[in-house]
């Protein structure tokens, strides 16, 4: 690694570290250059501004996501409808191993003035998803799980919709709301977007994860610092 790679390396580790330990908002630059001894010359040599600088915080972790996959991908063992609901559940967002990273999102991403940032995340991780996703597609027609007369354009229309999904479900998570009604609406998106994306590939019927209620009621509770017992029950 070049010096100058290596010293953006150390401004966006440490940059991430303050930020899940004092708050976006609570982090100025110069809290981060005082942290490191550099000066603004040098943060600035290598970023614009402190948006900038989470931006791309955020574009690696939605790249390291779908690194994963790779080794999804060329599981001989696995069917397509595997690999689409392993794609579709990969998420830098929703990943319990990251809880602060969601918090830091939460905060910033989904609160008044965010999409830049969360078209940012998007875009960062289109080309490569839709890769895996159109070679999904094709083992899946070839299967006969799926059906569809629109191969060409329908991969991007599922990524966008699971994208959206990942949307909706941080905005209720950002909400102040109370929890089960929180959960309860999140339930009913995941049913929404499973029929959904069942519908448009013509895949059996509860093929199609994304994600486990127990995996959402989990990370939220984590998030909120709540106890949720086992039998956390859900508004209808």
């Amino acid at each position: 690694m070049k010096k100058g790679d290596a010293r953006r390396q150390q401004i966006l580790e440490t940059a991430e570290r303050l930020f899940y330990q004092n708050g976006y908002e609570n982090t100025s630059v110069q809290a981060i250059l005082d942290e490191m001894h550099l000066s603004k010359g040098g943060f600035y040599h290598h970023f614009e501004s402190k948006m900038a600088l989470l931006e791309e915080i955020c574009v690696r972790k939605a790249e390291e996501a779908y690194e994963e996959m790779e080794q999804v991908m060329y599981d001989g063992s696995l069917s397509a409808i595997d690999k689409l609901n392993a794609l579709l559940g990969r998420s830098g967002l929703l990943d319990q191993d990251n809880i602060d990273f969601l918090a830091l999102m939460l905060d910033v991403a989904y609160r008044e003035g965010g999409v830049v940032l969360r078209e940012r995340m998007k875009q960062a991780s289109l080309d490569r998803a839709l890769t895996y996703m159109n070679a999904i597609l094709a083992q899946g027609l070839v299967e006969q799980s799926f059906f569809t007369q629109h191969q060409e354009h329908i991969g991007k229309l599922l990524l966008m919709l699971g994208f959206n999904l990942t949307d909706e479900i941080a905005a209720a998570m950002a909400s102040d709301g109370a929890a089960q009604p929180v959960i309860g609406r999140v339930v009913g998106l995941l049913d929404t977007y499973r029929s959904a994306i069942e519908t448009l590939l013509c895949a059996p019927y509860g093929s199609i994860t994304l994600y486990s209620v127990r995996y959402i009621v989990d990370m939220y509770c984590r998030l909120k610092g709540l106890s949720a017992p086992p039998d956390f029950r859900l508004e209808e």
